[in-house]
């Protein structure tokens, strides 16, 4: 076996437990974020709220986007979709031929 074609077989059992690894690592982010869920959103309440007090309201807008952001990427990461919970499926449009609504994920 050359020694490049030696060097292409490690690089790619490299590359597929980096992305093993990774792999893993979200899961167990996602479990953590699940578990923590409630503890996370007032925690990044408490801080815009501080922050916004420290400063006078100065920067209310900016912190809210950044709170919202970060509320958001916490439930994304524990797997919870922002904004539709309960909701079911976001209707797509159009009806199915027994006059039914037509849904699906959006994209």
């Amino acid at each position: 076996m050359g020694t490049m074609k030696f060097l292409g077989l490690k690089l790619d059992e490299a590359v597929e437990q980096a992305r093993v690894a990774a792999e893993q690592a979200r899961s167990r982010a996602g479990q953590f974020a699940g578990q923590h869920s409630q503890q996370a959103e007032g925690v990044i309440r408490k801080a815009t709220t501080f922050v916004n007090e420290r400063t006078e309201g100065r920067y209310a807008g900016p912190l809210e986007r950044a709170g919202k952001v970060a509320q958001s990427g916490w439930q994304r990461a524990a797997g919870v979709r922002p904004g539709f919970e309960g909701w079911g499926t976001p209707m797509r449009g159009g009806t199915r031929t027994d006059g039914t609504p037509m849904s699906g994920p959006l994209r």
